[in-house]
C-alpha cells in the first residue's frame, strides 16, 4: 500500500498531499509508533510504498481509519 493511499483512508476529506502531511504529523506525534517503525527498519521519509507489516503497525497505534 502506498503512503498516499493509507493517508487518504485516514483523511478522505483532504487533498492527497494534505492527507500525507497529516498522516506524517500523526506518526511523528506518537513516539511509541515511531519507535516501533524504527525497530522494523522503516525509513521515516522518502518511502512511498509501505509493507503490510508497516501498515498493521501504523493501524495498531493510530486505530483503523474510518471508511465511509
Amino acid at each position: 500500500m502506498t503512503r498516499r493511499a493509507l493517508a487518504n483512508l485516514y483523511f478522505p476529506d483532504k487533498t492527497p498531499d494534505q492527507a500525507v502531511r497529516n498522516l506524517r504529523r500523526w506518526i511523528e506525534n506518537c513516539p511509541d509508533l515511531v519507535a516501533a517503525l524504527k525497530e522494523i527498519g522503516m525509513p521515516r521519509k522518502h518511502k512511498k510504498v509501505l509493507t503490510a507489516r508497516q501498515v498493521r503497525i501504523i493501524m495498531e497505534y493510530l486505530g483503523d481509519p474510518v471508511i465511509l
